[in-house]
């Protein structure tokens, strides 16, 4: 529980709070590479400095008979002398002898002939950087040993590298300080543009839903983002308007025949008018019937993966309508494929919509003339009629929602619905990347076909 408080839920905060680890880091690292990478060039400088000191004073070594003689220009012997810029040299033999120095308590005095490498060591109160050079080999060889007290007060060069850490790095770690300073403005100026998105969406809501999430001067990498919400709110605006149509259409469906009803119950005596009553009541069943079937399909709009037997779907439609169409004075045939034709789908949605055309189609045919299904192999079921067949003018209708039209209204009064039938077909054919048309038979009638897609 602890550990869900700590985590940073802003993300100004989150990327403040990893850009101050970022500096922390650099702050520490940048010192101490330009540290280390100072004093490189710092033990580079000694080395190059010492050498040519000890190259210089070789040049004035000379071997006689009697031994080794060294002859300094009276300006060397001036500067040695003094220990300028705390420089002081010796020259010893193969045993570390002294043959010649500038001080025999000089740091050069001291230096040990075991490298020619440069040395930090520490002597007689002092810090030395120290170089020694052989000349000749065996016991003739000698040492020209050079030092250099760094802590001498002319040797500004280590004075600097001595106190970087302490002067220049802090001055490194205000100037990162000021860097971070500067960030956090730039990111919440650049997130100004996602806060104003946010006080949008949270006015959003179903009296607001024509409100949509800027995209100017949103970041890059946030536009995916907005633009996936304004397309679901888009969709959200959509079914919401087509909610509330459907509402106020299902209350104008059923207020018709509930008018109707309470009249007749007011005004009947005895069982007069039962039988109207029982009528109206069937009209108002089979309204809230295609009521319930159009919301339950409207919320199953999940493509369907598995894979049906269109063929076998409608004989089962066929036998269960064919009572029905009987008793209306009507029959039901069953042509086209004589195998399984396998479509991928659902087979109650399917059912569902090949039941509803043949409704329709038997509620429009004449008495006496039969409801044809044919089943092609493409995956395709029509549903024929002998009735007065669809308008040109009302196709592009008959698939709304509460759209009725009485094809021909002195037949099959009985059997009036609330004009939901064919909307149903329709959006079943939609959630299977299906379609369904209607156009004329020919010789008088109406064909609506349902095309699904065939198994791959």
């Amino acid at each position: 529980m602890r550990l869900q408080r700590l985590r940073l839920t802003s993300l100004q905060s989150r990327i403040a709070i990893f850009h101050l680890l970022a500096i922390l880091i650099a702050a520490l690292l940048v010192p101490l590479a330009n540290y280390l990478v100072i004093n490189q060039y710092a033990n580079q400088f000694e080395v190059r400095t010492l050498r040519d000191h000890a190259a210089t004073i070789a040049q004035y070594l000379t071997q006689t008979p009697d031994g080794w003689r060294l002859d300094l220009p009276d300006d060397l012997k001036t500067l040695y002398a003094h220990g300028l810029d705390g420089l002081s040299y010796a020259v010893a033999d193969a045993q570390n002898r002294p043959l010649f120095t500038s001080n025999l308590r000089s740091g050069a005095a001291l230096v040990p002939i075991s490298s020619q490498q440069l040395q930090r060591y520490s002597e007689i109160g002092g810090e030395f950087y120290s170089l020694a050079l052989k000349r000749g080999e065996g016991d003739d060889a000698i040492w020209i040993k050079v030092a250099q007290n760094i802590q001498h007060p002319d040797v500004i060069f280590d004075d600097i590298v001595s106190s970087y850490l302490s002067h220049i790095g802090w001055f490194t770690v205000a100037i990162l300080a000021l860097l971070l300073a500067i960030d956090i403005v730039v990111i919440r100026d650049a997130l100004k543009p996602v806060l104003r998105a946010s006080e949008i969406a949270s006015a959003i809501d179903p009296a607001k839903t024509n409100l949509r999430l800027p995209g100017h001067d949103m970041p890059r990498e946030l536009l995916p983002l907005i633009t996936s919400m304004n397309q679901a709110l888009d969709r959200l605006e959509e079914g919401i308007r087509v909610q509330r149509e459907f509402t106020a259409d299902a209350a104008h469906e059923l207020r018709t025949p509930l008018a109707v009803l309470r009249t007749r119950v007011e005004t009947m005596s005895g069982r007069e008018g039962l039988e109207g009553i029982k009528a109206d009541i069937l009209v108002m069943t089979h309204v809230v019937n295609q009521l319930m079937e159009m919301a339950e399909v409207e919320g199953n709009s999940a493509p369907p993966t598995t894979t049906v037997d269109l063929r076998a779907i409608c004989v089962e439609v066929a036998a269960m309508m064919a009572e029905i169409a009987i008793r209306q004075d009507r029959s039901i045939a069953l042509a086209g494929a004589a195998q399984p034709v396998w479509v991928r789908g659902d087979s109650a949605m399917i059912f569902r919509a090949v039941r509803n055309l043949v409704e329709n189609a038997i509620k429009h045919a004449p008495p006496g003339t039969a409801v044809e299904l044919q089943v092609d192999d493409d995956g395709s079921v029509a549903v024929m009629d002998r009735g007065p067949g669809v308008p040109e003018k009302d196709r592009a209708l008959i698939f709304r929602r509460f759209w009725r039209a009485d094809r021909n209204p002195t037949l099959n009064h009985s059997f009036q619905g609330a004009g939901l039938g064919l909307a149903i077909v329709a959006k079943i054919a939609e959630i299977h990347a299906g379609m369904v048309t209607v156009a004329s038979r020919p010789g008088g009638g109406a064909v609506f076909t349902l095309q699904f897609a065939r198994r791959s």
